[in-house]
């Protein structure tokens, strides 16, 4: 090892801590003897205040009597600081504790001169340098270089010891990226961890320099922001993540627009343990999704029961899924010519095991919101193209009908998808018929435009459902392959609301002078049927037509009730 005289201190200031008079002057002096590197030295002579002075100092070294549960909570106070125990008589076994608990050496108070004090020094520096390569590469995440869960955790620890001595707070911000699940799918992992790389580079420049990124799994991020006087300082900071992280990225020639959902949690009014923190920042971040994504939201305990049950949930949609708990009825629609049943329409049902049969009124928005939507709704077309074979096996000739979720939509590989499903089902694709929400198509239009061409080039049918009921896309029509439009009729009373029934007249002949056809749905009565028909509508479908039921009844010929 270089001599001493190679080796520049890297300790100027000091704490001391001492109760015994005597002593604290002999240890000073040892201190001040030091010619090479003097160090500035501070005095506490009440132990229990050594670990505040060390939570709010910006000290190198403290020395410490031999008082390991001391020494412990300085530890969590400031780890950065090297710890040196005074020792009036110890044995080599109590010396190793020590080590372990913390200790960067145990020195022998009888023997010690200003020379060791110094080498002490100098050898504990060198040690934790090397440690803290090591240590820092154990709390590091490879791929974007920020730190991991276990860096997180243990500055999360520190902080929270730090705020419970201090007036200032900190906020803990739970970030994650929006539909980055669908990037991977679409473009592979490859480019996935390209874009991680993008989106932490982000976060650093976005962050200030005392606060802390972490990535703590996927594509999931949490920042601590530290010294935290005003909460509005925290929605500022969140603002600043979720614009930054918006602006488009181009990566192996795809462009690319990503955007962040932030749950955020302060100390010490929405928790006072690392374990409340990171919850109740989930919590808020699950908020935030629900409420439309790309977006921040604090936590709040008046919403946090509606929170846990919409968790609980969507761990109950995961667990139906895996477990066979969802099922497929079929509701007709007939021709307004002859009454036949041209098409069934498949709706999907959860049997739940405690509540019984669920509309998905009760969990589409949840299954939308957690991505379930989309391995519930391959599901839904995989089993429907097998009840079409097994309807047309008993001699019923109908099409299927299928509504197509706003994540359908946006997958980009979603039509190819969809052709193996055609290949493996053995289903002609004119026998298909997807309904596509008419608020979806004006939403994502490019999007929407590229897929309607995609399925049409299959053979594939494409509808748009509630038509009318908010824009009336009539340019679309025109447009893109688009074979009709479903109207909802259930508002439909020409004796008391004779403008809306005028409205869905005028919709279905316009609609029909552009020759595509129309479905009135919601019928619940012959009086609206014979009026619907009248006007030109081609197909109807509701309660009154018949309703949901299982495939078992459709090829049995069992009527529905």
């Amino acid at each position: 090892m270089p001599g001493t005289d190679q080796i520049k201190i890297t300790v100027t200031k000091l704490l001391l801590v001492e109760t015994d008079p005597a002593k604290r002057e002999q240890l000073l002096e040892l201190c001040h003897a030091q010619t090479s590197a003097p160090l500035d030295v501070e005095i506490c002579t009440r132990p229990r205040e050594a670990v505040a002075r060390l939570a709010k100092g910006d000290f190198q070294a403290c020395l410490l009597p031999n008082d390991l549960p001391l020494l412990r909570e300085a530890r969590r106070a400031a780890t950065s600081t090297l710890y040196l125990l005074i020792s009036d008589g110890t044995t080599p076994e109590q010396d190793s504790a020590a080590i372990e608990d913390g200790a960067d050496d145990v020195l022998a108070y009888a023997s010690l001169d200003a020379e060791q004090l110094h080498r002490a020094l100098i050898h504990a520096a060198l040690r934790r340098s090397g440690g803290e390569k090591l240590a820092q590469l154990a709390r590091q995440d490879p791929l974007t270089g920020l730190g991991n869960r276990a860096l997180l955790e243990d500055e999360l620890e520190r902080m929270i010891l730090r705020g419970q001595r201090s007036p200032t707070g900190f906020a803990l911000l739970y970030i994650d990226l929006d539909y980055f699940k669908q990037i991977n799918d679409s473009f592979g992992h490859g480019l996935g961890d390209l874009l991680l790389a993008v989106i932490a580079n982000r976060l650093r420049r976005t962050m200030r320099q005392d606060d802390l990124i972490a990535r703590i799994g996927g594509d999931e991020f949490v920042a601590l922001l530290n010294d935290l006087h005003d909460p509005n300082d925290a929605a500022l900071i969140a603002s600043k993540i979720i614009h930054t992280l918006s602006e488009p990225i181009t990566l192996s020639g795809h462009h690319l627009l990503i955007s962040a959902s932030i749950g955020i949690a302060t100390f010490p009014t929405h928790g006072t343990t690392a374990a409340e923190l990171l919850q109740h920042a989930d919590q808020a971040l699950y908020r935030a999704k629900a409420n439309g994504r790309n977006a921040y939201a604090f936590y709040s305990p008046d919403e946090e029961a509606e929170t846990k049950h919409n968790l609980d949930v969507e761990q109950g949609l995961r667990h139906g899924l895996l477990e066979g708990q969802f099922r497929l009825h079929y509701q007709p629609i007939v021709d307004t010519q002859h009454g036949d049943t041209v098409a069934w329409e498949a709706l999907l049902r959860w049997q739940h095991p405690t509540l019984g049969l669920l509309t998905p009124d009760a969990f589409l928005k949840l299954a939308e919101h957690s991505g379930l939507i989309l391995p519930m709704g391959h599901w839904v077309i995989g089993q429907a193209l097998e009840a079409v074979s097994q309807w047309q096996d008993a001699g019923i000739d109908c099409r299927l009908s299928i509504n197509l979720s706003d994540r359908e939509l946006k997958q980009p590989r979603f039509a190819d998808q969809l052709k193996q499903l055609l290949i493996k089902s053995k289903v002609s694709p004119h026998l298909l018929q997807l309904e596509l929400r008419e608020d979806a198509l004006l939403k994502h239009a490019g999007q929407a435009g590229k897929l309607c061409n995609a399925l049409a080039a299959l053979g594939v049918d494409i509808w748009l459902d509630h038509f009318g009921s908010e824009y009336g896309a009539f340019g679309y029509l025109s447009r893109l392959p688009i074979k009709g439009v479903k109207i909802n009729t259930n508002e439909l009373n020409p004796q008391r609301d004779a403008a809306h029934a005028s409205y869905v007249q005028n919709l279905i002949t316009l609609t029909r002078s552009m020759g595509k056809q129309v479905t009135a749905n919601y019928v619940e009565d012959a009086h609206s049927a014979d009026q619907l028909s009248s006007w030109g509508g081609n197909f109807l479908q509701g309660y009154w037509i018949g309703k949901p039921r299982p495939l078992d009844a459709i090829i049995s010929g069992v009527p529905s009730t």
